[in-house]
């Protein structure tokens, strides 16, 4: 659904004329800018962070003058998306496609922020939207990561992680073990390398799982 989404709205913008996006403007915010782009390729959209602190997280509100009553919020996250926070006075740029709107969007605010001290800015049910979703991913990679310490402290081969993830949900911490055990097939040559393989995704989920989590209470 996703993708039919993202190929129907790159569609859509691809249909539209350029003359018609070099009307859109600038958002102004208090502690960001955004500015949507005309583009050969479709329109882009940068973030500008005005504030004195770096954001870990973003809450974009989404929505086109063609249909101004519809509007759908959308979260970056620089953890979930392997991205470094947004520093101040630094721009994000992304292609407006991937926010899966239809009509092509003319306004888009940041309606809510995580910074990266844990302090937050906006509604709580908004905030609430980033923090929901990192305690659910932070739980996903915690789940991971017992299973690999399991593994490391019994010295698992190959087929035993397999095993044990075999009927896991398919999340990002789980696809991401089943993608380097693939993987340690052939970069792997001996126990000791791939053991050490296991042994640095632990560490990496556990970090990330700390990183979801030091959000400080709204």
């Amino acid at each position: 659904m996703k993708t039919l989404a993202a190929a129907f709205c790159a569609l859509t913008i691809a249909m539209l004329s350029a003359s018609a996006l070099s009307q859109q403007g600038a958002t102004e915010g208090p502690e960001f800018r955004v500015e949507i782009h005309p583009g050969e390729r479709g329109p882009s959209y940068t973030i500008t962070n005005l504030s004195g602190k770096s954001a870990s997280a973003l809450v974009l509100e989404v929505s086109s003058s063609a249909q101004p009553a519809r509007k759908v919020n959308k979260v970056w996250d620089s953890i979930l998306e392997s991205h470094r926070p947004l520093e101040p006075g630094a721009g994000l740029s992304r292609p407006v496609y991937e926010l899966a709107f239809s009509p092509v969007p003319d306004r888009i605010r940041v309606i809510a922020a995580v910074w990266t001290d844990g302090e937050t800015f906006g509604e709580r049910a908004v905030v609430n939207s980033i923090l929901n979703k990192r305690v659910l991913r932070a739980g996903e990679y915690e789940d991971a990561a017992g299973i690999l310490q399991q593994g490391v402290d019994q010295n698992w081969t190959r087929d035993q992680y397999e095993q044990a993830f075999r009927d896991k949900p398919d999340n990002g911490a789980v696809y991401t073990v089943r993608t380097a055990l693939s993987a340690t097939q052939q970069t792997a040559r001996t126990p000791e390398e791939f053991t050490q393989v296991m042994r640095t995704m632990l560490t990496t989920f556990r970090k990330l799982s700390n990183q979801l989590r030091q959000v400080k209470p709204l």
